[in-house]
């Protein structure tokens, strides 16, 4: 692949990481909430990191690519880092810890929200109102859900704050990876991320953790915590960047409303959380503000 030509792409390869990233990342909501059952939050996210930073760039290797990023992108890649990981993993991290694992987590995902202007203003990308409309639809949904535990919001405000400050951080990452033709594919990009930006949780983890008390997981535990090496962290930061690479930052990051979504329907699923209305309704928008664009797309094939 000709990685400094990303329009080159697939993009049926680009809807079909987009959509398999919806599913993997929404189930990663109650993997992360059984794995802090009994994981150190700090020992849980530098754990995952290293590993996953540690497993892309050995990837890369092993499929025998130069896992070193040219000299003259070196200061973009600490930009992306800071932002995609130190910034973003901290704020998710300490949000995580004051929120708890929830559905208030569904904040982080107001990023497009943040990344659409970003777009517009740095990239110079066009808005259309397909887009507009998708990303009302879609934030709608995010708000439902967010307004249904508002209760939440008011027990824990700086949580809040940790977690729009995360989402406004990934939105700036997003912004600062798409900027750049790299010429090195999307494995070393993000394995390098996890490592330059995991620094600081790294050193969090030494400092904060109290390893006289920590205990080897137990089954469950520690399945999730496979699962959010291999597939939240190891694929899907993988697949998202591809995406974002063969699409406009507006459609990847729209794509990303329907993991939210995910998360609350699989937690029903899987930790028998309840549903209503709220839940309903919030599918009903986002699938909307997703099936828009494609739903024009087709009607014009056929006109043509």
């Amino acid at each position: 692949t000709d990685y400094k030509r990303p329009h080159r792409m697939s993009p049926r390869l680009g809807v079909i990481l987009l959509v398999t990233t919806w599913f993997c990342w929404g189930f990663s909501y109650p993997a992360t909430g059984i794995m802090l059952d009994t994981v150190d939050v700090w020992a849980g996210r530098s754990i995952v990191m290293a590993v996953s930073g540690v497993m892309l760039l050995a990837l890369a290797y092993v499929q025998g690519h130069e896992i070193a990023v040219p000299r003259a992108h070196c200061r973009d890649l600490v930009i992306a880092a800071v932002f995609n990981m130190t910034i973003f993993q901290v704020a998710m991290t300490v949000g995580i810890h004051l929120f708890s694992a929830g559905r208030t987590a569904v904040i982080v995902y107001t990023m497009p929200l943040w990344a659409a202007p970003l777009s517009f203003l740095v990239l110079g990308e066009s808005v259309t109102w397909r887009r507009l409309v998708a990303l009302t639809l879609g934030t709608a949904g995010l708000v439902i859900l967010i307004a249904s535990d508002i209760e939440k919001l008011d027990q824990a405000p700086l949580g809040a704050l940790f977690m729009l400050a995360g989402a406004i951080s990934w939105a700036c990452g997003t912004i600062a990876q798409k900027r750049v033709d790299w010429g090195v594919p999307t494995t070393v990009l993000v394995g390098w991320q996890y490592v330059i930006g995991g620094l600081p949780i790294y050193i969090a983890a030494g400092a904060f953790v109290d390893y006289e008390t920590v205990s080897f997981p137990t089954l469950w535990p520690l399945l999730s915590v496979i699962y959010n090496i291999l597939i939240a962290f190891v694929f899907c930061y993988y697949a998202y960047y591809e995406v974002v690479r063969i699409f406009p930052v507006g459609i990847a990051t729209v794509g990303t409303l329907a993991t939210p979504i995910v998360g609350v329907f699989s937690g029903a699923l899987v930790l028998g959380e309840k549903l209503a209305w709220p839940e309903y309704s919030a599918l009903t928008l986002v699938v909307a503000g997703l099936g828009l664009p494609i739903l024009w797309r087709s009607s014009r094939s056929r006109l043509r």
